[in-house]
């Protein structure tokens, strides 16, 4: 027997809802199909059997509707409980970042004060030792005696019987000169005036700016081409040699810079190139000099 076949015997459209509507339907049929009654006994036997079958299609609907609702309900718990799980991820992982978040303000600041207090030291570094080399001044010359590849080069001088020797950082200009404060190449051999304190040399401060009368012949023999060039002179006129050591006299080794980097773009020597020459060459001072040398009025 099939559903369809069980409910047309119940004269039922649709499946009932519950045991009671299928007695409601078996008691008013029975009447008419109970063989006491003026039915017969297969009809009624049709009528039991229908019932039956409709009872057990009430039963499998019913377990399956339990059924679906012990999975709604274990779903919903297994979905409160991932809620909560990510709901838990999420609040650790908030404080993890919110840790890391603590810790690279921290480093930053840190690095920040460490950068500020760099700064400070070497803004007052250089004034500091300046003082205390003030306080017992002494001057010497000094020799340059090595240079490295590190753009650092080593001075040396006596005072009262003993050597002393330092290391300085220089700064390389187009990839090939080692020059240092006052712009010039520091060439090994190089004499230079070096101040420092008498009773602690460790304070000392290397006045590039003043040479020696052999290492101004040195620094000639770089800056004749260039400046005869810039004079549209030959490297061997006299006028060549006198401008030269009247820049020196007037101008020091900063102005012998000005000459001998006078070809290079500021990119290459920012503080001393050809726009410094420039301005130096066209200076009244400059004028006044060259016209002295080439003996004009």
């Amino acid at each position: 027997m099939k559903i369809t076949e069980a409910l047309r015997i119940l004269e039922l459209d649709t499946l009932p809802k519950d045991e009671q509507e299928v007695s409601v339907a078996y008691k008013r049929l029975a009447k008419k199909h109970h063989p006491d009654s003026g039915g017969t006994e297969e009809a009624f036997q049709e009528l039991g059997a229908a019932v039956e079958y409709v009872l057990r299609a009430l039963a499998l609907v019913d377990a399956t509707v339990e059924k679906n609702k012990r999975r709604s309900k274990e779903s919903d718990a297994l979905a409160e409980k991932r809620a909560k799980m990510r709901a838990e991820m999420l609040k650790r992982r908030a404080e993890e970042d919110r840790k890391r978040n603590i810790q690279a303000t921290w480093g930053i600041s840190v690095i920040l004060v460490l950068i500020v207090l760099s700064g400070i030291a070497m803004f007052i570094q250089p004034r500091f030792i300046h003082w205390m080399v003030e306080k017992e001044r002494v001057e010497r010359m000094a020799t340059v005696i090595g240079t490295g590849p590190d753009r650092s080069y080593t001075i040396s001088w006596k005072y009262q019987g003993e050597s002393y020797t330092e290391v300085l950082n220089g700064r390389f200009i187009d990839g090939k000169w080692l020059v240092g404060p006052a712009g010039m190449p520091m060439i090994k051999g190089g004499k230079y005036i070096v101040s420092f304190n008498a009773r602690n040399p460790d304070y000392f401060e290397l006045k590039d700016k003043y040479i020696d009368p052999e290492t101004a012949d040195r620094y000639f023999s770089l800056v004749k081409y260039p400046l005869a060039a810039a004079l549209d002179l030959p490297d061997t006129d006299p006028d060549v040699v006198c401008v030269y050591w009247s820049v020196l006299d007037e101008f020091g080794v900063d102005g012998v810079a000005h000459l001998f980097f006078g070809a290079l773009p500021m990119r290459k020597n920012w503080k001393h190139n050809e726009r410094s020459f420039q301005a130096l060459k066209e200076s009244e001072t400059f004028q006044k000099l060259y016209r002295s040398c080439l003996g004009i009025e």
